[in-house]
């Protein structure tokens, strides 16, 4: 039996662009996907200024789904005829199903690229996406900084209760806005970070000029000779970090091997009055041991910031939410203008040598 020859697929390869480059950055984003040759389909769900809706709409196909729902995803390749490539931004939820889905030969164009503005791919099945030859392309440390900054934002606050304060006198409340001072400082802190990637390098960095005592511990990769390099306290264990410091920052991948990294046993550990902050991933801190840790009178733990969550988007939903020793912020870590070009502008490169590679890879003779 002679196989089939594949389908040969046409000449433009469309892209399905789940969450453009925000504001005034996603035109430019676009013009640079055409410019490519791919053809845009924009989904208009997070674009809320009118007459940029109104500009996309005017040059481009455009759609509106929810992101966060697997099934609108799904819905859109069906209704299409599929997409070569995807691009998003947030967390979507691209599991073994979707790809199954997404990479259905009915299609047109079967999925073979995701594209994703920003470095945690944890939400993607990867082993499924190999396994069906799509290709998964991300921007890790184009946001470090962004990310950092927010991380000794959070800190702050943690620290000053600047939110606090600002909704009691914004209720009319002066004696609950000055509650609990004199406050601790950054410069009479001791910040622990747990991992040593781009975005706690950057976090150190920062921290510097306040004053603060840093400490880090990393992964069994990261050892004493590494920490060498690095101007600050080298940690051999997790505990070791987590007793000594009065603020501990969270800064590790959503792995297997971190998912539930700091417990109910971990949390028991810190200093009495301490914080944690979590810009990482839920997995890594689930919500629920914190709220529990900050209600237990036996735990140290005294305040808890948070960027991430087990379910964000229109689906947000927290048991910290209810909590008063908490600050907690809707993923924003790498939302700045400058992040934000830095993602595209590394992700339209990596994007653009997929493209080019697979036309290499076409060209060859048999």
């Amino acid at each position: 039996m002679i196989p089939a020859e594949p389908r040969p697929r046409p000449a433009r390869p469309r892209i399905l662009v789940v969450d453009p480059a925000p504001g005034e950055l996603a035109i430019p984003e676009l013009e640079a996907f055409a410019a490519l040759g791919l053809t845009p389909t924009v989904n208009l769900r997070r674009v809320a200024d009118p007459k940029l809706r109104s500009e996309i709409s005017r040059r481009w196909d455009s759609i509106d789904l929810d992101g966060f729902r697997a099934d609108d995803i799904v819905t859109a390749f069906d209704r299409h005829g599929g997409y070569d490539a995807l691009k998003c931004r947030a967390a979507i939820p691209l599991t073994c199903g979707v790809f199954e889905r997404l990479t259905a030969r009915t299609h047109d164009q079967p999925l073979r690229l995701v594209a994703k503005a920003a470095s945690g791919v944890d939400s993607f099945d990867l082993d499924a996406a190999a396994e069906r030859g799509v290709t998964v392309l991300s921007t890790p440390g184009a946001n470090a900084g962004a990310v950092a900054e927010l991380t000794i934002g959070l800190m702050l606050d943690a620290l000053r209760g600047i939110s606090r304060r600002d909704a009691a006198l914004r209720a009319g409340d002066w004696r609950a806005a000055i509650d609990g001072m004199p406050t601790r400082s950054l410069a009479d802190s001791r910040v622990g970070l747990i991992g040593s990637g781009s975005i706690a390098r950057e976090v150190a960095k920062r921290l510097a000029p306040f004053g603060a005592e840093v400490w880090v511990h990393g992964s069994p990769r990261f050892t004493a000779r590494d920490a060498a390099h690095w101007p600050w306290r080298w940690t051999a264990t997790l505990r070791e970090l987590m007793t000594g410091c009065d603020i501990v920052s969270v800064h590790v991948p959503a792995t297997a091997a971190t998912a539930g990294l700091i417990g109910a046993r971990e949390l028991r550990w810190m200093k009495p009055g301490s914080i944690l902050v979590n810009t990482s991933r839920a997995q890594v801190v689930p919500e629920g041991t914190l709220d529990a840790a900050l209600r237990d009178p036996d735990c140290g733990l005294g305040h808890v910031a948070v960027d991430v969550f087990a379910s964000e988007g229109t689906q947000f939903t927290s048991p910290l939410a209810s909590n008063p020793h908490t600050t907690i912020s809707p993923h924003v870590g790498g939302m700045t203008v400058q992040a934000m070009k830095a993602s595209s502008a590394q992700l339209l490169t990596e994007i653009s040598r997929f493209y080019q590679s697979a036309a290499e890879f076409t060209a060859r003779p048999g």
